[in-house]
């Protein structure tokens, strides 16, 4: 069990986090959502930048990646909460 010490930690650092998002995307005018500016690999220094084909495309499949696996849990979910909600095996 984790002590209330140890909650309190976590959600200070969660609220942390949470407050600098903010800032970056809310007080700092960024127009493209969740651009907090960290970007290791360099893609937005390419040629282009974030209006690049190339990273238009990227963009794109991650946004599909991310709903085809919100469909895959909600199916998930679904299948597991309601035996026989969808037309699979189910032990």
């Amino acid at each position: 069990m984790v002590p209330v010490a140890g909650w309190v930690q976590i959600l200070f650092a969660a609220a942390l986090f949470e407050f600098a998002g903010y800032k970056r995307q809310w007080t700092d005018n960024n127009p493209i959502p969740g651009n907090y500016g960290y970007d290791p690999l360099g893609f937005t220094k390419r040629e282009g930048r974030w209006d690049s084909k190339e990273l238009t495309k990227l963009r794109m499949m991650e946004i599909k990646n991310g709903r085809v696996a919100m469909m895959a849990m909600a199916g998930w979910l679904s299948n597991e909460s309601i035996p026989g909600a969808l037309p699979v095996w189910h032990p």
